[in-house]
């Protein structure tokens, strides 16, 4: 059974493909439900491989916009959290993740 967390990391990463190509590899695309304030909404890390000068925001804040509409569709009314993360930082940063969240 696929979740509404990997429905959204799949969505995310089919937009990114068709506005970046092969300018990047994304991946793992990570997301997590989270609530505060009793307010539900998904936090998301992006992992990729590329030069980040060329991560334009003309094109991933839209696909921003897009996505904080289907959060919600899937039950997540708060304003959805984007990191994006350079692949050779990512395994620390989950480290981190998983140890500030036991």
């Amino acid at each position: 059974m696929t979740t509404n967390e990997e429905v959204f990391a799949d969505e995310i990463r089919q937009m990114l493909d068709e506005r970046f190509g092969d300018e990047f590899e994304f991946g793992p695309i990570e997301v997590w439900a989270d609530q505060d304030d009793d307010i539900s909404f998904l936090r998301t890390y992006i992992v990729f491989e590329g030069d980040v000068n060329k991560l334009d925001p003309a094109k991933t804040l839209p696909m921003e916009r897009h996505l904080w509409t289907r959060a919600a569709e899937l039950g997540y009314p708060g304003i959805p959290l984007y990191s994006y993360v350079l692949k050779s930082e990512w395994p620390g940063l989950l480290r981190a993740l998983e140890k500030a969240w036991e």
